[in-house]
């Protein structure tokens, strides 16, 4: 009996996953990637004071949930502060 419910809760969770474009981008995506492809042209000078950057990674993922649900710049940035306070 356990078997049929792991095996009927693992569908749900991919039926869920493909329906939900943010928990199928999480797994579908290798995020580990991008620091090091991006290393150059997002460079972090906070070792000379200053705001310390956003990590690359958060920077990438931004961008393709904009992509993704076509928001710009001022929006995303609203969103992530609203975010943030919660």
């Amino acid at each position: 009996m356990s078997t049929l419910l792991h095996e009927s809760v693992k569908k749900l969770d991919h039926l869920n996953a493909i329906h939900d474009p943010l928990a199928y981008m999480k797994d579908a995506i290798d995020w580990s990637v991008f620091p090091s492809l991006l290393k150059d042209p997002y460079h972090n000078d906070a070792g000379r004071g200053g705001r310390p950057n956003i990590p690359v990674t958060t920077m990438v993922k931004i961008l393709f949930l904009q992509n993704m649900f076509n928001v710009v710049d001022e929006q995303a940035e609203k969103e992530i502060r609203d975010r943030s306070r919660s």
